[in-house]
């Protein structure tokens, strides 16, 4: 199962997020700043990370850097309420692989993620008939 790291300061906006990744098959983790996604980066390795930008201590754009180094292969998508063509020019500066802006909109978010991650699919194996 693939696993999505959620780094979301408000209740919310996580629990929806976690909520979206349950439906489409992920296994979904979250935290709510920055210090202790670093911490769970450290010792998990992730499939996708999607982070706000506007947090209380170390911003979405503060850690991006960090991820990058931690988990390099891993995309991120950012999101933020506060959007303008400065945030989104940082974003991809700093290793931010997709810029959304809030309200999300989670077909363009499966959308997205199905681009970034292609769905696992299940194997199918024919059963060879019994010779009697």
């Amino acid at each position: 199962m693939k696993r999505i790291l959620i780094i979301e300061d408000d209740e919310e906006m996580r629990s929806l997020l976690r909520d979206f990744f349950l439906e489409e098959g992920f296994e979904p983790d979250s935290v709510d700043n920055g210090s202790e996604a670093f911490r769970r980066l450290a010792k998990e390795h992730f499939d996708l990370i999607i982070t706000d930008v506007r947090m209380p201590g170390l911003t979405g754009l503060d850690i991006l850097p960090g991820v990058k180094k931690l988990q390099p292969e891993v995309p991120i998508i950012v999101i933020t309420a506060f959007g303008s063509e400065d945030v989104q020019r940082r974003v991809y500066e700093r290793g931010g692989t997709v810029y959304l802006e809030k309200p999300i909109h989670f077909d363009q978010l499966k959308e997205l993620i199905d681009q970034m991650i292609p769905p696992q699919r299940e194997i199918w194996r024919e059963e060879s008939p019994r010779e009697g």
